[in-house]
Formats: structure tokens, C-alpha cells, sequence
């Protein structure tokens, strides 16, 4: 098994999430920039960071432009991090499973 299975499983990352998450640990960016250079357009980028951003692999930034607006720059969280936040998940989901699995009988009868 892969660590993209792993993601796969875990949060239904397929390979445009793990290609934008691979891009954003080089530098922050923005979404143009982003699709620009995964050669994706603007609304699968904006759905991929939805995803990144929900469990934790991805934040980002607002910035406020001179004159009015903003835009935000996304960046990924270093991998030595991401490792120990997946260590952390897979704990948590193994435990509430043999805390459901002890109930088995209980639930099932």
C-alpha cells in the first residue's frame, strides 16, 4: 500500500488533490496560479482545495489588495506534519473501531 492509498481511503483524495497538494510544497499560490500549472481549470482547482483545505492538508490566506479586494494565497502543511496528522487520524478511527466491534452483539441481537 501507498501513502496515496492511504489518502484515498482516509479522505477520498484522488490524484488532482494529491497533484495540487505536491505543487502547494513548493510555494504558495494562488488558484490561477495553481491551475495554471496543474493544467487544471479554476472550478476543479477551487474543488480540490475545498477538499485539501476540509481535512487539514491545505490552509490558506487572505491578503488584502491595495485599493480594495483580496485574494487568498493556499499553501500545504510539510509532510513531516501531514505524516504525524494521519498517524493521529488512523489511532482515532482504530479506536472508535474496537470500541464498535466490542458492541457487536449487543447491536446486531
Amino acid at each position: 500500500m501507498e501513502c496515496r492509498d492511504v489518502l484515498k481511503c482516509l479522505f477520498n483524495i484522488d490524484e488532482n488533490e494529491i497533484a495540487i497538494y505536491k505543487l502547494l510544497l513548493k510555494k504558495k499560490m494562488r488558484v490561477n496560479e495553481i491551475g495554471g500549472m496543474a493544467g487544471r481549470d479554476r472550478s476543479t482547482v477551487q474543488r480540490c482545495l475545498q477538499k485539501l483545505i476540509k481535512c487539514g492538508m491545505v490552509s490558506r490566506e487572505k491578503r488584502i489588495l491595495e485599493g480594495g479586494g483580496y485574494y487568498y494565497l493556499y499553501k500545504a502543511i510539510p509532510p513531516n506534519e501531514l505524516k504525524k496528522w494521519l498517524l493521529r487520524c488512523i489511532n482515532r478511527w482504530q479506536k472508535e473501531m474496537r470500541e464498535a466491534i466490542k458492541k457487536i452483539e449487543e447491536e446486531i441481537i
